[in-house]
């Protein structure tokens, strides 16, 4: 399954900077924001980094060494940022070689999130780690997918069995707490904040459900008329829909 994942982010990471970096980036900023220890001056590793945009955020807050892992290479930043395939249930890094690990959303990812802890536990003695609560969801994502089920779209095996249990294990304050025991964690918070996603017009919602690791592998061996057609559609259904507020738990552990 994690083949699996890391192969459908690898297929999705050019539609990911155009459309879900832009909600990810406004995340990490939040998620950087409850970091247990002062950034500036600090060694910092982005687990599960993805695009790389919480290493970005600590960077603007004044860590001076930033490095990146993730299972999809291609997703990874560009030079000159630090950037290294791995899997966060054997990290390629000596004991301490952090001060803080930052793992934005990519905790419930892994096969074993208690191992991934006790992982980025060993490799930075500080951790501040973020998740989605549970029934969190916006109009666009129903509005989106029904669209492509129209045109012979399936959700793909692993990413219902993310759905289906792998993302309850984080989903909730009592869940995330539990995990960081198990980790190994002697001292750590969990708590619910409010952020503003900032996508404001239906074709940012439209572009941020298209770029998804889920949906972007099929979105791209569409013609691109039949694609013109699904962004008009859709887009015509979000005019007037809501702000995306995401409700997003935050986890910080030392």
């Amino acid at each position: 399954m994690s083949d699996a994942i890391g192969s459908a982010y690898d297929h999705s990471a050019v539609a990911w900077r155009r459309g879900p970096a832009a909600l990810y980036a406004r995340l990490a900023g939040a998620l950087l924001d409850a970091a247990p220890i002062a950034l500036t001056g600090a060694s910092v590793l982005d687990a599960g980094a993805g695009t790389g945009v919480a290493g970005a955020q600590a960077t603007a807050r004044g860590a001076t060494r930033v490095v990146a892992v993730d299972l999809a290479p291609r997703m990874l930043p560009k030079p000159p940022a630090l950037a290294v395939g791995g899997d966060l249930l054997q990290l390629p890094f000596r004991d301490d070689s952090f001060d803080l690990a930052v793992a934005a959303f990519s905790i419930g990812h892994a096969p074993d999130p208690v191992r991934a802890l006790v992982e980025l536990r060993r490799v930075a003695p500080a951790l501040v780690a973020s998740a989605f609560a549970m029934g969190w969801t916006h109009v666009a994502k129903e509005v989106v997918e029904a669209a492509l089920v129209g045109l012979g779209y399936r959700q793909p095996d692993w990413y219902r069995a993310f759905k289906d249990g792998a993302e309850d294990r984080v989903g909730s304050a009592d869940r995330l707490a539990g995990l960081a025991t198990a980790g190994g964690y002697a001292s750590f918070d969990v708590r619910q904040v409010e952020v503003d996603g900032g996508l404001t017009t239906p074709a940012d919602l439209v572009a941020w459900r298209l770029g998804m690791a889920h949906t972007a592998p099929f979105v791209a061996g569409m013609s691109p008329a039949a694609l013109a057609d699904l962004r008009g559609a859709a887009e015509a259904a979000l005019v007037g829909a809501p702000a995306v507020v995401v409700p997003m738990l935050v986890l910080t552990a030392r």
